[in-house]
């Protein structure tokens, strides 16, 4: 019987463990694809044309609400 809940608990452990990670690598990428974002925006306004720095900000601003989303939903779970 001890058996079978030691089993069962480091089971659970090992569950808890990777779904912690699985969340923090969702929040990297996001925060990734910011900074990704960003390099191109800062790359257009180097160039001058006002269109594409335009999209490339909106661009920028989705992203960035992307990522605070999701780490407002992060922090709610735990």
């Amino acid at each position: 019987m001890k058996t079978k809940q030691w089993i069962c608990g480091l089971s659970l452990a090992l569950l808890a463990a990777t779904t912690q990670m699985a969340c923090q690598s969702k929040t990297e990428q996001k925060s990734e694809e910011v900074r990704e974002e960003y390099k191109d925006v800062v790359e257009e306004q180097q160039e001058g044309d006002t269109s594409d720095v335009r999209e490339e900000q909106a661009e920028l601003d989705s992203a960035r609400q992307d990522y605070r989303e999701l780490a407002k939903d992060s922090t709610r779970k735990e």
